[in-house]
């Protein structure tokens, strides 16, 4: 079977990834206001799909080796289907939002599983040669998923005629059609060849492997101390700060600006992770990514005398740095670092990490932002210019690494 459809098929993994990660954007606030909440069990709310994705990252190595690559990814596209089924036929009153968070915390099961498990499949079947840009191909579908979802999103707020209760759980239940989808492609997807070489696993957490659970521990912790996914979360909420109240369809319109410049941008670094490497498309981004959150909370900090559009370039240069650096070269990356007998333990690993920071910072993004305003962004910046030093100094590069032989 083609190569490139099968790394298309098995990516659709990703699009649901990103889709379930964007789609909440658009309905957070309204699920705040129909269960009010508190901003601390808001932040839990919207962060039950994060918890989720650290217990999917860590079950899914294990999934990997013993079920296999392929059966792991088909139970993932079931916990999705239902998740987005749940969430839309979510109850009212008291007991809505712990019925959402169950369904949210499911749905983040299978993103933490197809997170781990769909890079990992790519980078065993790609010639040394396409890997990156193989790989890649699953974050320009988690980047397609995120901008569905915007779209879906402004398409369902703009034109169902109906109240804000069941146009949130309309947004939320709409992914159950790329989960059909998805799991009609992966019928035909062969097994990774790498499956019939896993033995009785290694141990990880031995000697000979510290090197790269470092490297990989790094990446993945400074990947969500990036904010991106604040920025994924919350951008309806950022644009209402830039804009000021009574600009919700102007702030939707935005997250599919934000979406747009994401696939742009990561269609860029398909085309430059394996010419110019994985460690300085990291570099150059953290600059940028720095740069671009200390232009957002300069602006914001001004308050009603903030200039719109010079905030605005600072949040799309933002997304445009990230999406060809990190965002581009996490899963890449530790994809590449394991040896054979451990590489799904080691993305498992590596999984959690990412997620487990992403869970506590989307989870206190907002109560930051209520406490301290423009200082999350400028913690963002001080974290990228931290993550720069640590490229230049210690990130080894991984491009064109021959991972069969190496490990």
């Amino acid at each position: 079977m083609n190569l490139y459809w099968i790394t298309c098929a098995v990516s659709l993994g990703g699009l649901l990834f990103g889709f379930d990660t964007g789609v909440i954007s658009g309905c957070e606030e309204a699920i705040q206001n129909e269960f009010a909440l508190a901003p601390f069990w808001h932040g839990l709310v919207v962060a039950g799909a994060l918890i989720g994705t650290v217990f999917g990252a860590l079950a899914a190595g294990r999934m990997c080796d013993r079920l296999g690559r392929k059966p792991t990814l088909v139970w993932m596209g079931v916990l999705f289907l239902v998740s987005a089924a749940g969430c839309a036929l979510t109850p009212g009153g008291v007991l809505g939002p712990h019925v959402l968070g169950w369904m949210r915390f499911i749905g983040g099961i299978a993103i933490g599983g197809v997170s781990v498990a769909v890079p990992m499949y790519i980078a065993e079947i790609a010639p040394p040669e396409k890997r990156g840009r193989l790989v890649l191909v699953n974050q320009f579908c988690i980047v397609l998923g995120i901008v569905v979802s915007y779209a879906s999103n402004y398409c369902v707020a703009r034109w169902l005629p109906a109240s804000a209760a069941v146009v949130w759980r309309a947004m939320l239940g709409a992914e159950c059609l790329p989960v059909l989808l998805y799991l009609a492609a992966l019928w035909k997807v062969p097994e990774s060849p790498h499956q019939a070489k896993v033995e009785v696993s290694a141990p990880l957490f031995v000697r000979r492997n510290l090197r790269p659970i470092l490297l990989c521990f790094t990446v993945a912790f400074f990947s969500q101390l990036s904010g991106v996914n604040a920025v994924n979360y919350y951008a309806p909420r950022i644009f209402k700060m830039i804009f000021g109240e009574g600009s919700e369809l102007v702030s939707l319109a935005g997250t599919i600006g934000v979406g747009a410049v994401n696939l742009v941008f990561t269609v860029l670094a398909f085309f430059l992770i394996d010419r110019f490497g994985r460690r300085p498309l990291l570099i150059s981004g953290c600059a940028s990514m720095a740069a671009m959150h200390g232009l957002v909370a300069w602006q914001i900090s001004l308050g009603e005398a903030c200039t719109p559009w010079l905030a605005m370039v600072g949040v799309y240069g933002f997304i445009a740095a990230v999406a060809f650096s990190a965002s581009a070269v996490i899963w890449v990356f530790i994809s590449e670092i394991f040896p054979p007998d451990v590489r799904a333990r080691g993305q498992s690993f590596g999984g959690m990490v990412h997620w487990v920071m992403c869970m506590f910072v989307s989870w206190l993004f907002p109560v930051a932002v209520a406490h301290t305003g423009t200082y999350a962004f400028a913690f963002f910046a001080a974290m990228m210019l931290l993550e720069m030093v640590w490229a230049i100094f210690l990130m080894p590069e991984t491009k064109g690494l021959r991972i069969a032989d190496s490990e």
